[in-house]
């Protein structure tokens, strides 16, 4: 079950740095019109994951859902056709439950994988279910194919807080990282001096050895941890999420500037960023290496390279400008001036 496993068979497995897009399927996209999500919704928006450039989608809030229901069977072969893979979000406790009566329908009907929340194992329970499917992935807290990570979250916006919870990440021999960064902001609008930290953010953890999981709006720069409908179009709420009519007032009018719409043509916008950042992630030969040396760096900054690669990732966490690593300019975060990274900045470097 452990990443070593992985190392001793030559080729890589498909999650070892996948980019895993959770999607809290009742909040994304409603389909039928009743004013909750769906997966008739989420099918209806494949388009936009596949312009995003995610290799997996992980199905949260699915409470009800049957594996053997033919929508299932449509979302799965449709994001096989477009070579995402489908994973699921279970709630399995082996000490009260038995895994296989829950794993095994998912299993059997070719989910790709799951996000599941013990930390262990009991007797090896969960294990043995995985057994026969040794192209399956489990994400979790505990000691599973990829270690679910919120560690970037916890240090907060503060370079060498983050580069203690990154070597710590790294640096021992259990599974492999799936680094998450599920947002602590509560407010429920964003000026452009509160996203300058979450869009350098985003570029330090896909410059980091690992998979990465995204939440659904993440990609937006939405604000706050309570997921409310994904906006997609138009000047007013719903925003595209669903086509009935009723009592829309939970989400803010202001979001307006955060739908899919309005962002994807602005070359400026966090979306626009997610997009170059994902697609330079996985085009580039820079991002390879599974370790990070440490350079040198300036008070509140840090520099890294992917061991094995040309790949440098410099953020700036100090309240003046820096001079860059030497290197060609890949992505930042914001524009940069010159040779100088500014303040609140990432960037990549080859």
């Amino acid at each position: 079950m452990q990443a070593a496993d992985a190392r001793g068979h030559g080729d890589r497995p498909w999650w070892w740095d996948a980019v895993c897009y959770q999607v809290d399927v009742g909040a994304f996209a409603d389909g039928d019109g009743d004013g909750v999500g769906d997966l008739e919704g989420l099918r209806g928006r494949f388009g936009y994951l596949e312009l995003l450039g995610v290799d997996a989608i992980l199905l949260a809030g699915t409470a009800g859902l049957d594996p053997a229901a033919a929508d299932f069977a449509e979302l799965l072969a449709e994001a096989h056709d477009a070579e995402m893979r489908v994973m699921v979000a279970l709630d399995v406790d082996p000490a009260r439950a038995d895994p296989r009566a829950v794993l095994e329908p998912w299993l059997a009907h070719g989910v790709d994988g799951f996000h599941l929340a013990p930390r262990e194992d009991p007797a090896g329970a969960i294990r043995s279910v995985l057994a026969g499917y040794p192209d399956r992935v489990v994400i979790g807290a505990g000691d599973w194919h990829l270690s679910f990570n919120l560690d970037l979250t916890i240090a907060g916006f503060a370079a060498e807080s983050l580069r203690k919870v990154i070597t710590g990440a790294l640096g021992g021999p259990g599974p492999r990282t799936a680094w998450a960064m599920a947002t602590r902001d509560s407010r429920r609008s964003r000026d452009d001096a509160a996203l300058t930290p979450v869009r350098a953010m985003a570029l330090v953890q896909l410059a980091l050895p690992g998979a990465v999981c995204l939440r659904h709006g993440e990609e937006l720069g939405l604000p706050g941890t309570e997921r409310i409908p994904m906006p997609w179009e138009g000047d007013l709420p719903p925003f595209g999420f669903s086509r009935a009519a009723g009592d829309w007032s939970a989400i803010p009018a202001e979001w307006a500037a955060f739908t899919v719409e309005s962002q994807l043509e602005d070359e400026q916008s966090t979306l626009s960023l997610y997009r170059h950042a994902l697609e330079t992630r996985s085009s580039h030969p820079a991002f390879t290496g599974d370790e990070v040396e440490w350079f040198g760096a300036p008070e509140d900054c840090f520099a890294f390279r992917r061991v094995g690669s040309s790949l440098i990732c410099a953020l700036n966490t100090s309240p003046a400008p820096v001079p860059l690593p030497p290197g060609e300019l890949l992505l930042s975060s914001r524009p940069v001036d010159g040779d100088d990274l500014p303040p609140g900045t990432a960037a990549w470097l080859v």
